[in-house]
């Protein structure tokens, strides 16, 4: 069972970010699949109110993974089925990844690389939901042997997608994503391998791909520029309908904030202040906007400000031209 998309450009599974407003944005720059946050199983399981908001779905978002971590078989598979119970997903994603001691703790995340039985057991079982399975993991060492086994023993359980970050755990973020590590799994396994770590510009998008890897995930470059997203698809060759200019980010990031506007605020500006600094970047008063936008202390006041501040330079450029 096979993960399609209509591009290889892929947003990775990020918690506390990529909740459906900024999926539905990337989608509208381009990327052909998204991720949910990632999720706790034990969260969905025990019915906790604050993890529910995560599981929704925008009818006008692509092909969807949703991302889970346990290091509890049976909560994994209860969790699973209690979320397509709310929300349609093209495929379910199993973390073994994520370096936080809190979610290693748990036994998730990159906490499954030392716990090989488990692992395989999670990937059978869920198999028989009838979704493709992508799991996402880090490498268990920088030797290429051990390397390349845990991932063949990922493949070998089920997987139909293995996103490899090629970090061990105990690096956390530190130092730099090992690509010659990448290069040999990407060899090892055609059409099974995505790439995801140190995606910051079109260049590496290209890299990766370059590599033979199947598809590549955009994270923390994403959050520091979006527009990255149509820049790489564009590097690739592939049509994109966002044609970057300042009037179309003004148009991208007013739809993001009436979006916003259907979550908590709370939650609206905390996603909001991880995207001012791209949208007013070269533009005059940009430093000032950034930081009142920042500080308006609810969604609708941001919109507000933005509109206020469009109008204004607006005007201002009309004048200019006459």
């Amino acid at each position: 069972m096979s993960v399609t998309s209509n591009n290889p450009l892929w947003l990775a599974p990020m918690a506390d970010i990529t909740a459906w407003p900024v999926r539905k944005m990337c989608f509208r720059l381009g990327v052909g699949l998204a991720h949910t946050e990632m999720i706790s199983a034990k969260a969905v399981v025990d019915k906790n109110q604050s993890v529910f908001p995560s599981l929704f779905r925008h009818p006008n978002e692509g092909p969807l993974v949703l991302q889970l971590f346990s290091g509890n078989v049976d909560f994994l598979l209860e969790a699973a089925e209690k979320a397509l119970k709310v929300s349609s997903f093209d495929a379910l994603g199993i973390n073994m990844a994520c370096p936080s001691k809190k979610v290693m703790a748990s036994g998730g995340g990159a906490a499954m690389i030392f716990c090989p039985d488990v692992a395989t057991q999670m990937i059978k079982e869920t198999k028989a939901l009838g979704l493709p399975i992508c799991v996402k993991t880090r490498i268990p060492s920088h030797n290429l042997y051990d390397a390349v086994k845990w991932c063949e023993f990922l493949v070998s359980s089920g997987a139909d997608n293995v996103a490899v970050h090629a970090r061990t755990p105990s690096q956390g973020y530190n130092g730099i994503s090992d690509k010659n590590i990448m290069k040999e799994i990407a060899k090892a396994f055609p059409g099974m391998i995505t790439a995801t770590g140190d995606v910051f510009t079109s260049c590496d998008v290209v890299e990766y791909l370059e590599m033979g890897c199947k598809s590549v995930l955009v994270a923390r470059g994403a959050l520091k520029n979006p527009f990255m997203i149509p820049d790489a698809l564009k590097a690739l060759g592939y049509f994109a309908d966002f044609k970057d200019s300042f009037k179309s980010r003004v148009n991208v990031f007013r739809t993001f904030l009436i979006d916003l506007c259907e979550i908590e605020d709370n939650s609206g500006m905390h996603l909001l202040r991880h995207f001012l600094s791209c949208i007013f970047k070269g533009m005059p008063r940009a430093s000032y906007m950034r930081s009142s936008l920042a500080n308006a202390g609810s969604i609708a006041k941001t919109k507000e400000l933005f509109d206020s501040y469009i109008n204004d330079f607006n005007n201002l450029y009309a004048k200019g031209e006459q």
